[in-house]
């Protein structure tokens, strides 16, 4: 230790972040400046010793932003430049070992600068600590046995040393005891190779039969010995089951459905983002599902509905729907056993089908009509839509419903058999559409469209009479509403009202201003419009000939009669069939000469045949459809055909096949013969309630009248006009025929009185019912009693006693 006469105070601590000034060497774009002067936020740079680069004036936050900016000292060494530590570390420790580590730097300052750090300024160093006068060592040491006979802690100085050595490195958080933040291990002291067991025995369960959380540790307990060996101990249930909580794991939910947990599975890794799209048709995602409504199929039974639909990412517009029964089962079993008399492979069930992912595609890209009965609001021309652009692009705009028409660019399918088909696919080939088919059970892929059945179950299934709830499990004690199914095409008309009222112009959450979040929400229709006149997308719709080449293709022939398809004939009663009839197309191969011809299995009262010389299509319709009369399907047609067969009929009689159908149609308007048929959802039973007791009929066990025994009837005389006056005021206690007070009788003379309660005159129609329903001898009674008025003798002295009978 060195003596002085001069105390010396200690020097300033430089800053830790360094302070750019004149007269510094810096480093940027590769070259070495100096920093000349200092104007407001600018910098003048003065090339260094050997460079060619010209002097700069550089704003200051442009130059020390740059990927290569650096301060360099006197030898063109950089600096070294510490990151600022994270003093927020010390809320997340317990507050004694906050505290410990505040007292830490109070003593590890004052061994470094020779002053506390709350010293008043010209405070002189206390005696060992200051830096002109002892080395390092000596601090150390002088304040290592201060704190040994103050706070008997029992530290060396190489404690003190380590601690102010972690101090200029980490800043007080180098001061804090590390055994107080170490975080527990994820699984305790359980053997790392029993935790890596246990997950694996769960993720081989996630397909498999579900099972109790015992019967997994059970079966962990017997894998560990036969893998691990007995050496390698498995902690208690209790332990498990809190490893399984740390893990991340529910006990409960390793017996849950075994799809849920798949799905778990399969659920992709944290973070979880959103699918976006910058344009309308980027990106259209397509899946189905069961709207859970029932209605009365076309075939007169009750049916499920599934949905197909198409939702378009960017504006989150439903683009296009079908509906379409779900496959049936149970007395519908019986039918399609009918079916299968019919020669051809037919389906069995009734399901969205390829067919009906190439109507969809197609619905897409033309405008949505105004069906009848459609609300004035559904109309493109009341709606957000830009109105008059459209219109000038497709003049069907006028008349259309408002849902927009987007031309998909990338479409998402799952691997279902409805988008798997050679049908679909050509359809999106022809327009020019590219597939994307999303992973195995993964839903998150198509996430938009899966979140967009939810929000259609719960705005618009729910509210429906006939609504039946996702499953058994949810469904009430009550059945569906008995007085009224919808018709499948009375469904699919109110979706496709509800869709441009109810969905389009719906403020959705995901349509927010990502510039301004505190605007409200646009709906579909809205981020539309908004789209067309940032990105300038205005797309052609389809016209007729684009739309019928995305129905399905068949190759017929064209004979006097006409086209046979199907067991039907069709005509072109305009002579448009004339150029192809009795004539071969010349195409060969599998075709063999045929005609092209699209149909639509939903409407086949009307195909078209393509004439390939001309490219013009010819329609054509069935002959026999004005036996029929309302729209029908390809189902229902093979349904009376069926039945028509199973009568002994032939199945190529298509006349009485037509006459079955409209039978079959008249019988299904009628809906179901059972009574409760309609009642009854698939997979849920109960007990109808009694009938309700009939109604008395009085005339119930009365005998038939015999109208030719009855005889003649004497006339009635209504000539006299006081039988429409008002008649005379009677006496208390009197009455007339016809007239009595009140609660009065009408009786004879002492006979039983039987009180009518009439008080006005009684009118011809009622006097001539009440004659017809007497007795013969009462209206030859009646007919010989004097009127009243003509003097003749009171009605209780002539003839017998009048009285009601």
């Amino acid at each position: 230790m060195s003596h002085g006469s001069k105390v010396r105070l200690p020097t300033a601590r430089r800053a830790y972040r360094g302070v750019l000034a004149p007269g510094d060497s810096v480093r940027w774009q590769g070259e070495l400046y100096q920093v000349t002067a200092l104007s407001g936020s600018s910098v003048h740079l003065a090339p260094g010793p050997g460079s060619v680069a010209e002097p700069a004036v550089v704003l200051l936050g442009l130059l020390v932003s740059a990927p290569d900016f650096a301060v360099v000292d006197s030898g063109r060494a950089l600096p070294a430049v510490k990151p600022l530590p994270d003093w927020s570390m010390l809320e997340a420790i317990s507050e004694g070992a906050a505290v410990e580590a505040r007292l830490w730097e109070r003593h590890v300052v004052e061994v470094d600068t020779g002053l506390l750090p709350d010293a008043a300024e010209g405070t002189p160093p206390r005696e060992g600590y200051d830096p002109a006068r002892f080395t390092l060592i000596e601090r150390y040491q002088r304040k290592a046995a201060e704190l040994n006979a103050a706070l008997a802690l029992g530290v060396s100085w190489q404690t003190v040393q380590r601690k102010r050595l972690r101090y200029l490195e980490d800043g007080i958080w180098g001061l804090v005891d590390k055994r107080r933040t170490r975080a527990p291990s994820l699984h305790g002291c359980t053997d790392a190779q029993v935790v890596a067991l246990l997950l694996e025995m769960i993720e081989e369960r996630q397909d498999r039969t579900d099972i109790t959380a015992r019967k997994l540790f059970g079966d962990l307990r017997r894998a560990a010995r036969y893998r691990l060996g007995p050496e390698v101990r498995v902690p208690a249930e209790p332990t498990l089951y809190k490893l399984l909580v740390r893990l991340g794991f529910d006990a409960r939910r390793l017996s849950g459905p075994t799809r849920r947990r798949r799905d778990r599975a399969n659920r992709p890794s944290a973070p979880f983002g959103t699918t976006t799209a910058t344009a309308p048709g980027e990106l259209v995602q397509i899946d189905s599902t069961s709207l859970d409504v029932k209605v009365l199929g076309d075939d007169g039974l009750p049916a499920l509905v599934e949905l197909t639909a198409a939702v378009d990412v960017h504006t989150r517009s439903i683009i296009a729907a079908v509906l379409r029964p779900k496959t049936v089962r149970g007395k519908r079993k019986a039918r399609q056993q009918r079916r299968s008399l019919l020669p051809g492979g037919r389906s069995a069930g009734r399901a969205t089908k390829a067919v009906d992912a190439s109507l969809l595609l197609a619905q897409a890209v033309v405008p949505a009509p105004m069906r009848p009965g459609f609300a004035p609001e559904a109309s493109a021309e009341f709606s957000d839509l830009p109105y008059e652009e459209l219109v000038e692009v497709d003049e069907r705009i006028t008349h259309a419903a408002a849902r927009p028409v987007i031309v998909p660019e990338v479409i998402v399918i799952d691997h279902g058999a409805v988008f798997a088909t050679q049908t679909f696919r050509d359809a999106c080939t022809y327009m020019g559409i590219s597939l994307r088919p999303a992973r195995k059970r993964t839903p998150t892929d198509k996430a938009v469209v899966e979140r967009t059945f939810k929000s259609i179950k719960s705005l618009f299934s729910q509210h429906l009479n006939s609504y039946t709830g996702r499953d058994a499990a949810r469904r009430g004690s009550r059945p569906v509403e008995t007085d009224r199914l919808w018709t499948l095409q009375e469904l699919d008309d109110l979706l496709q009202q509800w869709i441009p009222m109810g969905w389009q112009n719906r403020p959705h959450e995901e349509l927010r201003n990502p510039y301004d979040p505190n605007l409200p929400p646009l709906s579909p229709n809205q981020m539309y419009a908004a789209s067309v006149q940032a990105a300038g997308y205005l797309p052609i719709p389809l016209g007729q000939d684009d739309y019928l080449k995305l129905l399905p293709t068949a190759w017929v022939g064209v004979s006097d009669e006409g086209i046979r398809f199907k067991n039907r004939t069709y005509e072109n009663y305009e002579g448009g069939l004339e150029a192809v009839r009795h004539r071969s197309s010349g195409l060969r191969g599998k075709k063999r000469g045929g005609w092209e011809l699209r149909y639509n299995p939903y409407a086949p009262e009307r195909v078209w045949l393509r004439d390939h010389r001309s490219g013009a299509f010819i329609p054509a319709v069935f002959k026999h459809q004005h036996l029929i009369g309302a729209p029908w399907t390809q189902y229902l047609w093979d349904i009376a055909a069926a039945e028509h067969v199973e009568r002994g009929g032939r199945w190529n009689d298509e006349v009485a096949i037509a006459q079955a159908l409209a039978d079959l149609l008249e019988r299904a308007g009628h809906g179901p013969d059972e009574l409760g048929t309609v009642l009854v959802p698939d997979g849920y039973t109960f007990h109808l309630p009694d009938p309700a007791p009939p109604r008395f009929d009085p005339y119930a066990d009365a005998n038939p009248v015999d109208l030719d025994a009855l005889g003649a009837l004497p006339v009635l005389d209504i000539d006299d006009p006081t039988l429409y006056a008002p008649p005379p005021a009677a006496a208390p206690g009197e009455g007339t025929l016809g007239t009595a007070p009140t609660g009065k009788a009408l009786s004879g003379d002492g006979g039983t009185a039987v009180s009518r309660g009439w008080a006005e005159p009684l009118a011809l129609d009622a006097i001539g019912d009440i004659a017809d329903g007497l007795p013969a001898d009462f209206h030859t009674t009646l007919g010989t009693r004097p009127r009243p008025g003509t003097g003749a003798p009171p009605p209780n002295e002539a003839g017998p006693p009048l009285t009601e009978e």
